[in-house]
């Protein structure tokens, strides 16, 4: 088996570059071949996970950053048979958090090289895939807010977001949605915000889709009714704790695919990654990729 780290040096204000060290002393008690790479720019991430995934027969390529890293990664090895690891280093690691019992990077470099894989499901949003969670609205307006306040030191995942959720309350915006899922029929209304959800957790914890599993073969989605900036408060005092679902103003549905199309640009949040769209196809491909697993 070979072995591809694919390092970001700019997550977690410098983790994820800590972790070369520790990644060349793990392997000096394994026999395992292994390379790191370290990203040079944006989306370069895709191009060396593509790279390794189609040199190499047997090969584990591990994220070492953040969210963001993690999905270029996926986005990389998509439609291969390499299997990913996850080395959590950002600020956020949501993803993680719906796939593994324990986060914390040098315990799981420790036990993912000899620790097994599983096949789980693949979201995918246009042509962008992701294995945990994609929205339009309001919290892509925040991840945009949360982004920024990231840039402080001392301030973590979990407080950034919440300073950006606050951020965005000054700008509210809603968004006119024409939504057509598959074996829901058609819905269009004013929303704050859609989430479709592969995993559980985003924001640096928050907990929008409690019930969503990545090997269920479905996506859960959450809509949200446009509201005002008090009802967004005590909309998101439920929602961090994942316990918003049986409010008026949400909506809980689930299926493998759904279309949303607006008059107008909405925002589109993907794993921390935020575009501007009119038209957004979202598609669910069932036990379509390899994690490893921890064995504990």
């Amino acid at each position: 088996m070979h072995h591809v780290f694919i390092v970001n040096p700019t997550a977690g204000k410098g983790r994820a570059i800590e972790m070369i060290e520790k990644i060349h002393s793990r392997f000096k008690k394994l026999t395992d071949s292994y390379e790191i790479k370290v990203t040079k720019a944006a989306g370069h991430a895709v191009d060396l996970a593509k790279e390794a995934s189609t040199r190499y027969c047997d090969v584990r390529i591990y994220a070492v950053g953040g969210d963001g890293t993690l999905n270029e990664v996926v986005n990389g090895m998509a439609n291969n048979n390499a299997e990913l690891g996850i080395i959590p280093c950002g600020s956020g690691n949501d993803a993680v958090r719906s796939l593994y019992q324990i986060t914390d990077p040098v315990k799981l470099l420790e036990v993912l090289p000899l620790s097994p894989s599983s096949l789980i499901d693949l979201g995918k949003l246009n042509d962008r895939y992701f294995i945990n969670i994609a929205s339009i609205g309001f919290d892509a307006e925040v991840v945009l807010k949360t982004q920024y306040f990231k840039r402080f030191p001392f301030i973590s995942g979990p407080m950034a977001y919440i300073l950006g959720v606050f951020a965005a309350l000054v700008l509210l915006k809603k968004y006119k949605l024409k939504m057509t899922i598959m074996n829901h029929g058609k819905i269009e209304k004013n929303v704050l915000l859609t989430i479709f959800a592969n995993g559980s957790y985003y924001g640096g914890g928050m907990k929008p889709a409690p019930r969503a599993k990545t090997n269920d073969g479905l996506l859960d989605f959450c809509l949200v009714d446009a509201t005002s900036r008090l009802g967004i408060l005590k909309f998101f005092s439920t929602f961090r704790k994942g316990e918003h679902e049986g409010l008026d103003v949400v909506t809980i549905l689930q299926g493998t695919r759904l279309l949303v199309e607006s008059d107008q640009p909405f925002p589109i949040n993907i794993d921390g990654e935020v575009s501007t769209e009119t038209r957004a196809a979202i598609d669910l491909f069932p036990a379509s990729l390899k994690v490893i697993i921890p064995a504990l």
